[in-house]
């Protein structure tokens, strides 16, 4: 059990790591939005436009989170019904929903700036 725990929290330290880039990207693509829809578009600020990014990010954290831990305990529960996972697939099982969900949000959020960047300089 405590070797399981110490899987779960090395996990959970890896979905920090990733968090944390995301939120990055997140950040810089949510301000450069606001410049671009203010002073570019002659838009207004939307304080609830900030909000909504704040709960989407909460969420995305909290499910991610979730779902490692389960994808991490799945191996184990399947030794204990009699089917054996290698410890090479749990690996990939870990790998795959760390670097599947925050990787694929991160770039996403950097393409999405990059591209805000483009438009406020004209390039």
């Amino acid at each position: 059990m405590n070797e399981l725990l110490f899987i779960i929290l090395g996990n959970l330290e890896k979905v920090g790591i990733g968090l944390l880039m995301f939120i990055g990207a997140y950040l810089a693509n949510m301000g450069l939005g606001a410049w671009k829809s203010i002073k570019i578009d002659k838009g207004t600020f939307d304080w609830k436009k900030i909000g909504n990014s704040c709960v989407k990010f909460l969420v995305l954290g909290i499910c991610i989170g979730l779902l490692t831990i389960v994808i991490t305990i799945v191996p184990s529960f399947a030794t204990c019904i009699g089917i054996d996972i290698g410890e090479e697939a749990l690996t990939a099982f870990d790998s795959l929903v760390i670097v599947g969900a925050f990787l694929t949000a991160t770039i996403y959020y950097l393409i999405d700036a990059i591209n805000k960047i483009k438009d406020i300089f004209k390039v």
